[in-house]
Order: C-alpha cells, then structure tokens, then sequence
C-alpha cells in the first residue's frame, strides 16, 4: 500500500502551480501548506462562493451568466497581473519563480502571494468547467473531446479584445449560453464555445492574426475531428478510433458520505471512513490547522486510524492505488470539477482552493473481487498488463466469449467521484447483451441518468 502522507502536497499539483518537483521538498511543502492556510483564512473564498452560487441558481438566465463570465474574468485578469508583478520583483532579485529554494523573506512572501492568487485563478476556472458541465447537460464524452490535450490556460490581452465582441454577438443572439473558453479548463479547443438552447454546440475561433503556427493548424484539425465525432457519434482524434456509447443505467456512488466526511473534518481537522468494500477515503480541513507543526501532530492519528480500518488490506498483499483530490485542482479530465459536486458551495469552494481535501485508497483486488461475485473472471490482472505495457486498462474481464478492459478513467471516477462497482459491472453486463457484434475501439461510455448525481 502507498503510505505517502495524505497531507502531502501532491507533485503533480505542485507542477501545475510552477513548483519544480525535487529534494529536498521540505521547505518548499512548508510554503505551499502555509499558502493554502493563508488562502482559507482570506475574503477569496466568499468571493469564489459568490460566483459559484449564482451559476449554480442562475444557469439558466443567459443575461446573468453573461454577467457572471465578466466578473470572473476581471479577477482574472487581476491574478495575472499580481503573478507577472511577482516574477518580475524575484527576477530582480536573482531568485527564479519556479525554483524551490525559500530565500529570504521577502522571497519566500512573494512566493506565498503566486502561489495563493494561481490557486485562486484555478479555483475561477474551475467554476466556468461547472458552467460548461451544465450548459453541456452533464455529457462527460463531449467535454473529454472538447478539452482535448488540454494545456494551461491563460487570458491574453491582445486575444482577449478579438473574443470579447465575438462573445457578446454570440449572447446577444439569444439562442444559446457563450463561454469564453479561457474561463474554464475543459473547452481548449477554439475560443468561444456556444450551446444553444436545442443541445447543438458551435466552437468559434477567433482569428488574430495572419500567422500560420503549427499551433493553430493542429487545434484546427482537432476542432474539425471533434466536431465530426460528435455529430456523428464516432470518428478519429487524438489518432484513436473513438466511439460514444450511451447506455440505460443510473450511476451509483457514495457522494452522500463524502459529503458527511468533509463535514464531520471541519470538528478536528480530519475524519476517515471505509465507504465500501474497496474504497477508504480520509478527508482534511487545514483551516484547523495553524501551522505546518499542528499538521505534523496529527498526521499520527491519521495514520493509526487507517492501519485499524485497512491494514489488512496490506497484509493479504492487495493493490491499493492512493489519488489525492489536491491533484485535481490543476485539473483532470478524467474527473468532474468539483464545482458541479452535490454539496453545499462553500465546501466545493474548499475543494477548489485546496482549503478541505480528501485522500482516497481504492483496492484494487477487492474490485476485481466485486466482479468475480457477478460471474466474471479476471483475463488480466494490473500486473499482466503492466508487464505488456498495456496502458488502457487496469484490469481485463472475461464473460463468456467478451472480453473488457476496465480503463484508468473508470478507477479515477471510483476514487474521487465515488462511484461503485456496481455501475462499472452493470456497464460490462450492457457490453455483453450487444452479443459478438458489439462495438469494439476506444468507447466513451454516458450512463443516461449521469445528471443526477450532480448540483
């Protein structure tokens, strides 16, 4: 079992956020703990909690999600403004943003200060994916594709005044709902995406110049192989052969009791519970804790907690994969923002700004155990298909003459979004009625009643 501290910053989110992952890590764990405990204790947290209540009340007032992109992207614009001023004031003084040695003091609050207005400008993001989820109807196969090789976003002022009339004349139409696409994570393709109240979507790129990069020729490409899969329902991207499949099931999933362990954290700072058979998940809430010391002290507690409830997991040898919700806050598209999760705003709020966090230890065995109870067999353990380099499954199962591959994304979506077993089997058994002839390549699968699970 991976036994890394579920209060350690993850490298991947320090990464997105221009930490340079090396050791010693000491110092600079310490700077971004004590970033994301100065954020919580900041007035951004209403003003995030204002931006996403009233996408959520308001999704369907066109005029009022027009408003509500404005005030995003001026805070954003801001962010930008305050990190650029930053990276210049450390030029000056010989330090390199990205590096982790802390400096002096003044480094080191200048440091704090990018870190924490990154976060923030992320958390916004965050909120125009939740925009996108919804305007979208919650169709996780159309938001994959839109995000394509989704890179890090950013508002360019020289772009930004070509988009902004193309925007506006989208909205004033009054056909649909206009997002500017440097307001999310999740739409990298074009400029300005426009849903229009039939469901039919239009990706508008704006032309800035002249220049034919290699850029733009690609992301040209890639607009015409996803407009031509979603219109069709298959096609080629990203050099696959992809299929959209909709199938007649309602997801399950343990969001209630997440929600009850974000809840019961704020008490202590912790709370820790095995949601099923597979999963254990340990939430935190660093608003409880003033000082990196003060995580440290209860970092053990944690830690004999999980080997009461878990610990024989390790010792029957099974494979348990850790993910921490920290790592999605430089985004995943493998993953539902956690501005569209059933909760109340201000917890999703915590999510985005890294304020609460949750850590979840999914058991792979015990999945496979799940689908062996429902008559199937395990073809290919992680191990057989890691030793065949085989990246597009964690596990292979067998039913009679069909074999499926159970794919990262679908253990990503029973870690962080909780969802059981259940639906993953009931998915595999809806494979197996289609017969032999049942659709083979690269399938993103939408499970009808998906929306409600989420807002």
């Amino acid at each position: 079992m991976d036994q890394r501290s579920p209060f350690e910053i993850p490298n991947r989110y320090r990464r997105a956020f221009g930490w340079r992952v090396s050791t010693p890590q000491r110092q600079s764990e310490s700077t971004v703990t004590n970033a994301l405990i100065g954020l919580s204790a900041s007035e951004l947290p209403d003003t995030l909690e204002d931006f996403l209540d009233l996408t959520r009340r308001r999704r369907k007032n066109k005029a009022a999600l027009s408003k509500i992109q404005l005030w995003m992207l001026q805070e954003i614009v801001f962010q930008e403004a305050v990190v650029r001023r930053c990276k210049k004031r450390l030029e000056e003084l010989g330090m390199d943003s990205a590096a982790e040695e802390v400096g002096s003091p003044e480094v080191v609050a200048i440091k704090r200060e990018m870190f924490i207005f990154r976060t923030y400008a992320n958390a916004i993001r965050s909120i125009g994916d939740g925009l996108a989820w919804r305007a979208f109807g919650y169709d996780r196969a159309v938001l994959r594709l839109m995000c394509g090789q989704a890179t890090k976003q950013q508002v360019v002022s020289e772009g930004l005044m070509g988009e902004l009339p193309e925007w506006s004349i989208r909205f004033d139409s009054g056909d649909g709902v206009a997002i500017l696409n440097s307001l999310t994570n999740c739409l990298a393709i074009g400029d300005v995406t426009v849903v229009r109240d039939d469901g039919s979507a239009e990706v508008v790129e704006v032309k800035s110049s002249n220049t034919k990069s290699r850029r733009k020729i690609r992301q040209k490409r890639g607009m015409s192989e996803v407009a031509t899969l979603l219109s069709a329902g298959e096609g080629s991207t990203e050099d696959k052969d992809v299929k959209i499949e909709i199938l007649p099931i309602k997801p399950e999933a343990g969001l209630d009791r997440l929600a009850i362990l974000l809840s019961k954290a704020e008490e202590n700072g912790w709370a820790s519970a095995k949601i099923s058979n597979c999963l254990y998940i340990e939430c935190l809430d660093f608003e409880k804790f003033q000082d990196v010391e003060s995580v440290s002290l209860a970092i053990k507690e944690v830690e004999a907690t999980r080997e009461a409830t878990i610990g024989d997991w390790e010792r029957r040898h099974d494979l348990v994969i850790q993910r921490n919700s920290l790592d999605l806050m430089a985004f995943s598209p493998n993953c539902a923002p956690f501005s569209i999760f059933p909760f109340p705003s201000r917890i999703c709020v915590d999510l985005m700004i890294g304020k609460k966090s949750y850590v979840g230890y999914l058991n792979v065995n015990a999945v496979a155990r799940e689908f062996e109870h429902r008559g199937w067999r395990i073809a290919k353990t992680p191990e057989q298909l890691v030793r065949e380099g085989n990246d597009q499954a964690i596990i292979v199962v067998q039913k009679g003459a069909l074999h499926v591959g159970v794919p990262p994304a679908d253990f990503m979506r029973m870690h962080m979004e909780v969802l059981r077993p259940q639906t993953l089997i009931s998915s595999c058994e809806a494979k197996l009625k289609e017969g032999p002839d049942g659709e083979s390549g690269y399938l993103l699968t939408l499970y009808e009643g998906e929306p409600d699970l989420w807002d």
